[in-house]
């Protein structure tokens, strides 16, 4: 096992038990002490995780931003999969929004040149994929949030109000029990805002992992989407709700 493939294996672990010992760590990756040490040590210079004594915590995140990095390598299959599910909502020539979290950046690895699209986005990483690919693209711009690698703020802000979005992509900390969709970014939120006001449909993606997880601010109830691409069956929401759901 290569040491990144090694790196995300300790954070889907500390995903699941929060704490876990060096020595479970070396049965389970079939590696030796001192090369968990070393690896939990590099996790911990990059703010991805917590060291204790004899182990690792998982960081705790309810009111602070977590890293992307920590971000990308936790649920990735459950993320792709929702990003599938929700690519046949989008029409060749259509101007979109996708975000800077982890679950929306799958998509634009699944989007095609052929399409015509025009995408814009507050993500440094997403802009680099999808020039790769050759899609037209347009990063915000702003002020840079260097946990998330992304931008936000007020000229992020005043970057979007010039376009009319087809359709906007994102994804967020969770969903409260009150069935509103919160995160530990006041600037990040103010921006999904401001795009949520100029988008002809949104598309919120959220693996269930999300649900019940309450955060500092708050985007939007659910009933107030176009669509919810999920992989839990047994959303409540009230009968008034026109939201449309999207199962993985």
């Amino acid at each position: 096992m290569l040491q990144e493939e090694r790196y995300d294996k300790i954070l889907e672990i500390l995903e699941e038990e929060e704490y876990v010992s060096v020595g479970k760590l070396s049965q389970t990756l079939f590696v030796s002490l001192p090369t968990v040490r070393r690896d939990l040590a590099e996790l911990e210079k990059r703010e991805l995780i917590l060291r204790s004594h004899g182990g690792a915590k998982k960081l705790q995140s309810e009111n602070t931003v977590v890293p992307f990095e920590f971000r990308r390598a936790v649920n990735a299959k459950e993320k792709k999969k929702l990003c599938e599910a929700a690519l046949p909502l989008i029409s060749d020539n259509q101007i979109i929004f996708i975000d800077a979290s982890s679950s929306a950046m799958q998509l634009a690895y699944l989007l095609s040149s052929e399409q015509n699209l025009t995408v814009i986005t507050n993500s440094i990483i997403l802009c680099t994929v999808l020039s790769k690919r050759g899609i037209k693209n347009y990063c915000t711009g702003g002020e840079f949030q260097q946990k998330s690698m992304c931008f936000a703020g007020e000229i992020a802000e005043n970057t979007v109000s010039d376009f009319n979005f087809d359709i906007m992509f994102f994804s967020s900390h969770g969903v409260s029990d009150e069935n509103v969709i919160t995160d530990t970014s006041y600037k990040e939120t103010m921006l999904r805002r401001r795009v949520m006001g100029r988008s002809k449909k949104t598309v919120f993606l959220c693996d269930s992992s999300k649900f019940g997880e309450s955060a500092p601010y708050n985007l939007a109830p659910l009933d107030k989407l176009d669509y919810i691409v999920t992989d839990k069956s047994d959303l409540r929401l009230s009968p008034e709700c026109h939201v449309k759901i999207i199962l993985t």
